[in-house]
């Protein structure tokens, strides 16, 4: 998997957007290469994960879980699995398979924080970019909050009339 086009996905993922070229390089020179033929497990639910899967070429499934209320989905190229386990302990909370061939690269937490501990202002970007997301994350939860609460209040007169 040539290094610039995983560099390349790396770049248009959030959690990256804004670093440096040579750090973006750094990341991919230590990708994991993976290559997942048609239904092999890329992740598995209650599984702990090692790090983050960025799918580079070809389709994934999420497969369906009734426990959780998740229907299954398709996920294309571009999308990374499981970002929280690049940076934290984190156990897979759902099964994705190889739609086909898919060719895919691990970024390792062990590898990820060696570079954050070598390059701080690799360590301010990502808690950066994090922060924002979540933050973005709450706003959306309080207006959905309001939205609920305007609907709750207006349901007794509708109901009364």
């Amino acid at each position: 998997m040539a290094l610039d086009l995983i560099g390349d996905r790396l770049q248009r993922l959030d959690v990256f957007r804004g670093l440096a070229p040579e750090q973006i390089e750094r990341i991919a020179r230590d990708a994991e290469r993976l290559i997942f033929r048609n239904g092999q497990k890329i992740l598995d639910a209650g599984s702990d994960g090692e790090g983050a899967v960025i799918i580079i070429s070809g389709y994934a499934t999420a497969l369906a879980d009734a426990d959780a209320g998740l229907d299954a989905f398709e996920i294309e190229a571009g999308a990374m699995l499981g970002e929280t386990a690049m940076l934290t302990e984190h156990q897979f909370r759902v099964t994705v398979v190889a739609a086909g061939d898919v060719r895919a690269v691990r970024i390792n937490r062990a590898a990820l924080l060696a570079h954050m501990h070598e390059d701080p202002t690799l360590a301010e970007h990502l808690h950066g970019r994090l922060t924002s997301r979540l933050q973005r994350v709450a706003v959306e939860l309080r207006l959905i909050d309001e939205r609920l609460a305007a609907v709750a209040q207006t349901e007794p007169a509708a109901i009364a009339s």
